[in-house]
């Protein structure tokens, strides 16, 4: 799968999706204007007019325009501002939604083997895929086996499987539906899909709205007809939402899904995983179905169909099979259910560390290669990161998931080795947070000054869960706090002005969410890409020429005409930042080619060190592009 491709197609969706909510919009204000008019018309039907049709609807509707623009900004409103008020709730992130289905979070150190289990595949696919943790959550109420991805980005996203599905896969069942919910968070999808939530409940708002004015006539005096009436005419046409939500739920999801399986098999390298799963599922669904109150607003989010629809919003499971194993026929599949329905529910296996991986500071660096893993994990990249959760310190591993101790791990990392330093850090730590934290940081320093440098970021990225249960005014003054520590030499190296920018990004969750890419073509911000190589180079090189001859080999394809000459930036920091924010307006197809450029330049010399690492991932976390760890190829064997 083609990381770029899927996040142009999700760009092109989004905005076929607000033309699609307008036309669905447009359509229930006119069928509803046609009612509310047609009710005040035959009111209207006294005197020298009493025959209440004896013109046209529309002759009426214009002889009464205030009539007519009144109820179409009364309808139109209150779908519109249904629809906000949704998103303003959802725009907390993919934790709220899960929380609001009856999820419960999970921990890392819960007595649960399954639940260890579940948050140990989801800490593998966020290390394999270069993304911060989601949160995971069960869903304690739900038997039936289906799961879920949701969140603006991937810095705020959540994973959430039903207990029926942590009960009855195995870990190879449970790692495929995971590795599908992942390439929605990769692909776009989860971002298109939670304004797709907030688009539909304004649709059906309008149902809604009538069914509770049924409610209160019902339950007033026998003079409370008309009130009925309205209430039972606007619940009609709020059907027209309802159906409208279904068509456009059913359009963005059954591609989606296809997509999202080839995905998990190319990432998991298993598709016996994730097709006994599908199987398994189809086992327990005549029992179970999904019973959450709010199955409609996440249908099209689901791993299967909550249930049966007239619009469907996932393909059937015989496609979804045969997708995944062609060999497959009806009657094939229909054995392997009843199998599975005799099948008791598998035992908790964990995962053993992957052999023969290395964790050096520096591996050769195929530009190529690095540039096409963009966003499109590979299996060897699971099995790294299966080693790395392992080589992560336990005392590292433990403090995960509690926002103190994920903040105190956090500034632990940017503690200095000079002594002098290391000591004006603490004391500003004392007075911002407190002496207890500052001791538990000044011992956690000791375990972090140990981790290999290629696992600092990593370790990072699994902190941000924990951090963002932290109140704003604390996610604030960590920020600043982290810019203060990183200061305190007088200067910034590439890792510390790296974790500020990955920890202001995954702290964001509470802005507005918006495009992750824009509408520039690289030649409209050709001077901002000169700074961004000529820091990369430099940072690569071992001299002046070789940064120079490292320079040109990233940026002239992008340029072939008219680029920037190579300079020396001394003060790089301001610099590299103005132009790294800049660069965030850039076309999705553009940024494949900025990135593929800055591969070149860090490949010149034919290896990446830890700080290059560092600097790409950085930009590529800004760039929201996610970049999977960069290894060393295997050796070809003839």
């Amino acid at each position: 799968m083609d990381f770029f491709s899927a996040q142009a197609r999700a760009r092109r969706q989004s905005r076929l999706l607000g033309w699609a909510f307008a036309a669905c919009l447009l359509a229930v204000v006119l069928v509803l204007d046609a009612a509310v008019l047609t009710v005040l018309r035959i009111g209207a039907a006294t005197g020298a007019q009493p025959e209440p049709f004896g013109s046209s609807l529309l002759a009426w509707a214009l002889q009464h325009p205030a009539a007519t623009l009144a109820t179409s900004l009364v309808v139109g409103g209150f779908v519109g501002v249904a629809s906000l008020h949704r998103m303003l709730q959802l725009r907390e992130g993919g934790g709220y939604l899960a929380r609001s289905l009856g999820g419960v979070r999970v921990e890392r150190d819960t007595p649960d083997a399954r639940r260890r289990m579940l948050h140990n595949i989801v800490d593998e696919m966020a290390l394999a895929s270069g993304v911060p943790t989601p949160e995971v959550y069960v869903l304690e109420q739900e038997e039936s086996i289906n799961a879920f991805a949701a969140g603006h980005t991937p810095a705020n996203a959540a994973v959430a499987v039903t207990r029926g599905a942590l009960h009855n896969l195995s870990r190879d069942q449970l790692q495929g539906v995971i590795a599908h919910e992942f390439s929605h968070i990769l692909n776009g999808d989860m971002r298109l899909s939670m304004r797709l939530v907030g688009l539909v409940f304004g649709l059906m708002a309008v149902a809604l709205a009538g069914r509770l004015l049924i409610r209160l006539a019902a339950n007033g005096e026998r003079s409370g007809w008309p009130l009925m009436a309205l209430g039972l005419c606007i619940a009609i046409v709020g059907q027209i939402g309802f159906w409208s939500g279904r068509i456009l739920q059913a359009w963005i999801s059954r591609q989606r899904e296809c997509l999202a399986d080839a995905s998990a098999v190319q990432f998991t390298r298993n598709p016996d995983g994730l097709r006994d799963a599908l199987v398994r599922a189809a086992a327990l669904g005549s029992r179970r179905r999904f019973a959450g109150a709010g199955l409609e607003e996440v249908a099209h989010m689901l791993f299967l169909p909550g249930a049966p629809r007239l619009l469907a919003t996932h393909p059937t499971l015989l496609q979804r099979v045969q997708a995944l194993d062609p060999n497959v026929n009806k009657a094939q599949l229909e054995a392997m259910v009843r199998r599975a329905q005799a099948t008791p529910a598998p035992t908790v296996v964990s995962a053993a560390p992957a052999a023969n991986t290395k964790l050096g500071s520096a591996v050769p660096a195929a530009a190529a290669l690095i540039a096409a893993g963009t966003g499109v994990p590979q299996h060897r990249h699971l099995q790294h990161a299966i080693a790395v959760r392992h080589a992560l310190p336990a005392a590292l591993r433990s403090s995960i998931d509690a926002p103190e101790h994920a903040q105190v791990m956090i500034l632990a990392l940017l503690i200095h080795a000079n002594p002098k330093t290391s000591e004006q850090q603490l004391q500003q730590i004392n007075t911002q947070l407190g002496s207890d934290i500052a001791r538990s940081v000044a011992d956690a320093a000791n375990v972090t000054a140990d981790l290999d440098p290629m696992l600092r970021l990593p370790a990072v990225l699994q902190l941000f869960a924990a951090l963002r249960s932290l109140p704003a005014s604390a996610r604030l003054h960590l920020l600043q706090l982290l810019r203060t520590l990183s200061r305190s030499d007088g200067q910034l190296s590439v890792f510390e002005y790296a974790l500020e920018k990955l920890v202001a990004r995954g702290l964001a969750q509470t802005q507005r969410p918006r495009d992750p890419h824009g509408s520039l073509a690289l030649a409209d911000l050709a001077q901002h890409l000169g700074v961004m190589f000529s820091v990369l180079a430099r940072h690569g090189a071992r001299n002046d020429s070789q940064a120079r001859q490292a320079y040109e080999a990233g940026i002239a394809p992008l340029l072939p005409q008219r680029r920037p000459a190579y300079n020396i930036i001394e003060d790089w920091v301001p610099a590299f930042d103005a132009a790294l924010d800049e660069v965030c307006a850039l076309r999705i197809t553009a940024k494949q080619m900025l990135i593929e450029g800055l591969v070149r330049t860090i490949a010149h010399d034919a290896i990446l060190a830890a700080a290059e690492a560092e600097l790409l991932r950085a930009i590529c976390g800004v760039l929201e592009c996610p970049m999977p760890p960069v290894l060393a190829e295997p050796a070809k064997v003839d």
